[in-house]
C-alpha cells in the first residue's frame, strides 16, 4: 500500500525549494517508489504532498539526496511532517488519459 506523506516547513522560499529541486533532480532522476509531488507556499511556509510505494522509500531518498541539498543551500530545521497509508487514490489526469 502506498504512503502519503504531508509536510509543513516554515521560513522556506520559492527560490531556496527551486535550488534545492536544481541540486536534486527529482523531477529528471526520479527516486524509486515516488509517484507524486505537489508543493505550494503560503507566505513563507512551504507545504508539500507526496505519494510514495514506502514510507522506507521515501526516508531513504531524504537521507540520501534531499538533506545534502538541503545543507547545501542553508536551510535550518527540519519540516513538521505527517505520513499515513493512502486510503484512496484518484487522479483525473491519468483516468482521462488512460481512456
Amino acid at each position: 500500500m502506498s504512503t502519503v506523506i504531508m509536510q509543513r516547513w516554515d521560513a522556506v522560499t520559492p527560490a531556496q525549494y527551486d535550488q534545492i529541486r536544481e541540486i536534486v533532480g527529482w523531477d529528471v532522476d526520479v527516486p524509486a517508489g515516488m509517484s507524486f509531488h505537489v508543493a505550494s507556499f503560503e507566505g513563507d511556509v512551504l507545504r508539500m504532498l507526496d505519494i510514495w510505494d514506502s514510507e522506507e522509500q521515501f526516508m531513504t531518498f531524504v537521507q540520501t539526496r534531499i538533506m545534502p541539498a538541503v545543507a547545501q543551500v542553508g536551510l535550518a530545521g527540519q519540516p513538521d511532517m505527517i505520513v499515513t497509508p493512502t486510503h484512496d487514490l484518484f487522479s483525473s489526469v491519468v483516468t482521462h488519459a488512460a481512456a
